[in-house]
């Protein structure tokens, strides 16, 4: 019985213990942290000459932000207070504006907590109404408009120069004309203030006299570009004369996220991509300020869509690998402009230690190269690997015309179907590979991918080369464009040789986006995968459905044939 006492008491003390703790770490923790608690805003009052907002009280805040936004979301006004009856000093707004004030609690720690919800007031007091011009001039005068207005009310109107009241009347009327005399002597920034008779601030309005007018200035994207990779965008700036300071805002899908300050003397600006998240609307504000008035401060703007970061473009040889003469000089390429090219020979991975490419290789004996490419604000390229073989060999290829004779070109220039006019191509090419001691095989229209690959793979085809041309949904596109399984195949080298030199002279090369380039399959392609073919690629030499294009195809048959077939001559000579 006594055993059994004990054992209760024993245990009653350690529960106790434990709860004391757990009371003792839930304090401290929130010592640490203190949680704060839920409040809200209450209403908006006048009071002793000024506007109050009065919240709840929450537990532990130390502070309160109050944050005015009107009916556009734009914020008119901010202050931070201690107290739950929050003075807003010097608080003004226009006529008709539906306010919505947004309280934020901060404990100790600056962690905040927002109120249950967000109080809303239709501003009545009238108001002065914005013109298209804040300057005064002699002709004019000062003239002022109050919106609102109703019959029979009096203000108090103050002019104010560098917080000294300068001018002062009794108005009781909606339309003000100041003589122009009365403020000739000053210079800058004159503030107009409105007060009810019980001396309640409620609208002020800033105008400026003998002050530098701001010429007008304009920003544009370098390149004129409304789209561009993950990148340093490049902006001109025009204009502002007699600013004394530029202002580069960066808004991210409409929301500032940055100012920046410029020298007025800036007349191009760089924004580093660090500053730019991928896949991401931005708008580009610039302002041209004198001194700090900020009311005639000239705008202009664009907005960019930043896309990906990309991935700089594999590097590629001038020269077949597989079999090679004692002595080539083999250049190293990318199609990424400003790129830098790694390297080794002794079949190791390059890093950012290993050699930079400056100038050809020589390939006297059999070597492994491996080399990848670097740029700026691209990820690395992949890794590509040539094993070079010097020996002597006959070159065989396979060329692979279209046999897709339902797909109709421009007629009027000429142009038939895609089987007639690539096979016409493809007898140019065999014609001139056959000249120069080549082996060419061919395949029949009439059979299908399967045969054709058999047969290529049966004759040890070197090269297979699928020929056809293009077509889009709206008949609008134009370019070249050649197809490879993936950015490591072997196949990438005379692939890019082969498009590189076409391009060259494609009629159309200076025009947006018909520099198409290098394009990766994926599998999708059976005459391009690495898996049904050892070196297959897949041309489309530019688009049938476009005038300009089939008009080029038709009239040039000859020259895209031989440059197509002293891509290839060249690349394993």
């Amino acid at each position: 019985m006594e055993l059994k006492r004990r054992t209760i008491i024993i245990m009653i003390i350690s529960f106790a213990s434990l709860l004391s703790f757990i009371c003792f770490w839930l304090g401290y923790q929130n010592y640490l942290e203190p949680k704060l608690g839920d409040f809200t805003c209450n209403e908006l009052k006048k009071q002793d000459e000024n506007f109050y907002l009065s919240i709840t009280k929450s537990h532990n805040a130390v502070s309160y932000e109050v944050i005015v936004t009107n009916q556009e979301g734009k914020e008119v006004f901010k202050t931070e207070s201690d107290s739950e009856l929050i003075l807003l000093k010097n608080f003004t707004a226009n006529f008709g504006d539906t306010l919505k004030f947004q309280v934020l609690a901060k404990n100790k720690n600056g962690t905040i907590k927002e109120s249950e919800n967000h109080y809303e007031y239709l501003w009545l007091y009238s108001s002065f109404i914005n013109f298209n011009t804040r300057y005064v001039n002699a002709s004019n005068g000062l003239g002022l408009t109050l919106y609102g207005y109703r019959r029979g009310e009096k203000y108090d109107l103050k002019l104010e120069y560098l917080n000294q009241v300068i001018y002062e009347e009794i108005i009781e009327t909606d339309n003000i004309l100041i003589p122009y005399e009365k403020i000739a002597g000053y210079a800058g920034r004159i503030t107009a203030k409105l007060y009810t008779e019980d001396k309640t601030l409620i609208s002020s309005y800033n105008v400026y006299i003998n002050t530098p007018v701001i010429g007008k200035i304009n920003i544009s994207a370098k390149d004129n570009t409304t789209r561009t990779r993950w990148n340093d965008i490049k902006m001109l700036i025009n204009g502002g004369e007699n600013a004394t300071e530029f202002r580069l805002h960066l808004l991210e899908e409409g929301t500032l996220i940055n100012t920046i300050i410029l020298d007025p003397e800036t007349k191009e600006y760089t924004l580093p991509a660090e500053y730019l998240n991928e896949e991401k609307n931005y708008r580009f504000q610039i302002e041209a300020i004198y001194e700090d008035y900020q009311e005639i401060a000239e705008t202009s703007e664009i907005e960019i869509f930043v896309g990906k970061k990309e991935t700089t473009n594999p590097v590629y040889i001038s020269h077949n690998p597989t079999f090679i003469k004692k002595g080539t000089k083999v250049s190293l390429d990318t199609r990424t402009p400003n790129e830098t090219i790694y390297y080794t020979l002794d079949g190791s991975n390059p890093t950012s230690n290993s050699n930079i490419y400056h100038e050809p290789i020589t390939i006297n004996e059999n070597v492994t190269l491996k080399t990848y490419a670097t740029s700026k604000n691209r990820y690395d390229s992949a890794i590509n690997t040539y094993d070079f073989q010097v020996r002597d060999k006959n070159l065989v290829v396979y060329l692979s015309p279209s046999n897709q004779y339902l797909n109709y070109g421009v007629s009027k220039v000429g142009f038939t179907n895609e089987m007639k006019e690539m096979n016409k191509i493809a007898d140019v090419v065999e014609r001139v590979l056959k000249e120069n001691n080549v082996t060419v095989y061919r395949n029949n229209p009439t059979g299908n991918i399967n045969v054709w690959l058999n047969e290529s793979n049966y004759v040890k085809s070197d090269l297979h080369l699928a020929i056809h041309s293009n077509a889009s949904a709206r008949a609008t596109a134009r370019g070249i464009e050649i197809y490879v399984d993936k950015e490591t195949s072997p196949s990438l080298s005379i692939a890019t040789n082969i498009y590189q030199n076409l391009y060259n002279i494609y009629p159309g090369k200076d025009l947006p986006n018909t520099n198409r380039g290098i394009k990766y399959a994926a599998g999708s392609l059976g005459e391009a995968n690495d898996l049904f073919i050892p070196c297959g690629t897949l041309i489309e030499i530019a688009y049938h459905d476009n005038e300009e294009d089939a008009k080029w195809i038709v009239e040039n048959r000859e020259t895209i044939g031989n440059n197509i077939a002293y891509s290839i001559i060249n690349y394993y000579n």
